[in-house]
């Protein structure tokens, strides 16, 4: 194989809890990863030296893509010519750099074929802390700092995702955190997921990081004002923000939620995967 072109889905965390700080300066998490059908396209063509190009989005030249083929040429000497086509949103809190990063990693050992999965599992955890489940996608609990996961019962799930101007600094948000937090019911958001209860879920949607980033960019509260006006059941900032869900009942429901959203940077009808 000399090519292949893979997706690289966007991810939500439907409840995210920041246990503590631990001794390396990273804060161990507690969260439930929710992949959806949004995502970039990442094309990997079999080359000699590596080259990163991007479509939609300027990638700085030090990106999550080139660290991941460098990792992987480190390991196995193989180069690849990589092509971005940028969907997902930066500083959203949606995995866009970490899911790019997996899908490459993923690419280059479609092609190559050179390591196993198990170090390829830890090539991803050594660029970024979201990207072992941007390999695995559906939904997850991670824990750790994100690279512990473990496979949960999901169910069909249907969001608006919004998105202001300013985003957050996943950096700045951490160093002004004040611990403990109020954490999220991590057991009853699996259960109400495995009953496929919609409406049982709702209420556990949560995050610890929104109160705090809502005050670093306060038009967050405004978004998620906006998707509970426009009838959603719950709405909940993911990851570090600065995007905001909302949770519907259907999809009609959503896409006819959908023009309230339009006024903010970002907007889209989304569904869970996997």
């Amino acid at each position: 194989m000399d090519r292949t072109t893979e997706r690289a889905y966007a991810k939500l965390n439907l409840t995210l809890g920041v246990l503590y700080k631990r001794s390396d300066g990273y804060h161990a998490l507690d969260s439930i990863m929710q992949s959806i059908d949004l995502f970039d396209t990442v094309s990997i063509e079999r080359a000699s030296d590596i080259v990163v190009t991007s479509t939609g989005m300027q990638l700085p030249y030090d990106n999550t893509v080139r660290r991941a083929a460098e990792q992987y040429r480190a390991l196995t000497g193989r180069s690849a010519h990589i092509r971005v086509t940028k969907r997902i949103p930066a500083e959203a809190g949606m995995g866009g750099g970490s899911a790019d990063a997996a899908a490459t990693l993923l690419g280059l050992q479609k092609i190559y074929g050179e390591a196993d999965e198990k170090t390829l599992f830890e090539l991803g955890a050594s660029i970024g802390a979201d990207v072992p489940f941007c390999m695995r996608g559906g939904v997850q609990r991670a824990e750790g700092i994100g690279e512990v996961l473990t496979p949960l019962r999901g169910m069909k799930l249907y969001f608006v995702v919004a998105k202001p101007k300013e985003g957050v600094s996943t950096k700045k948000l951490f160093s002004l955190l004040k611990l403990p937090r109020t954490m999220p019911d991590t057991t009853a958001c699996i259960k109400a997921l495995a009953a496929g209860d919609m409406h049982a879920l709702a209420p556990l949607l949560f995050n610890a990081l929104e109160e705090p980033a809502i005050e670093l960019v306060p038009e967050i509260g405004a978004v998620k004002a906006a998707l509970l006006e426009a009838g959603a059941l719950a709405a909940c900032m993911t990851g570090s923000g600065s995007a905001v869900f909302g949770l519907f009942e259907t999809r009609e429901l959503a896409e006819t939620a959908l023009p309230n959203l339009e006024k903010f940077a970002f907007s889209r009808v989304c569904e869970s995967i996997g």
